[in-house]
């Protein structure tokens, strides 16, 4: 067996391996230049967070009203752009209300 065989078989192996991880990044965004939009502050210390995505058809004053009557502690309403998972750094987005107490 010539000596490249076991080399070419290896490097394929890495090759694939690198090329999984770079897919499994890709398609998850995970990429350090992403950034994403925190629906709350809180939301990954002691809070559950539900987002509903409302439309045009949507009556978002009967959604907040049934979130109440449901026993929510608190209803946000926040507007996001279109593409709002992608983010930029060059521009702050705050789409969550600051409240003190936290």
């Amino acid at each position: 067996m010539p000596a490249w065989i076991p080399i070419t078989f290896e490097l394929t192996v890495l090759f694939a391996a690198v090329g999984m991880v770079l897919t499994f990044c890709y398609l998850c965004n995970l990429a350090p230049f992403v950034k994403k939009h925190h629906f709350h502050p809180r939301a990954t210390d002691d809070l559950f967070v539900m987002a509903i995505e409302c439309t045009d058809k949507t009556n978002d004053a009967e959604v907040q009203s049934f979130l109440n009557n449901a026993g929510a502690k608190e209803v946000n309403v926040q507007v996001v752009e279109t593409g709002w998972w992608i983010g930029r750094y060059d521009r702050e987005q705050k789409l969550y209300k600051e409240e003190k107490g936290y």
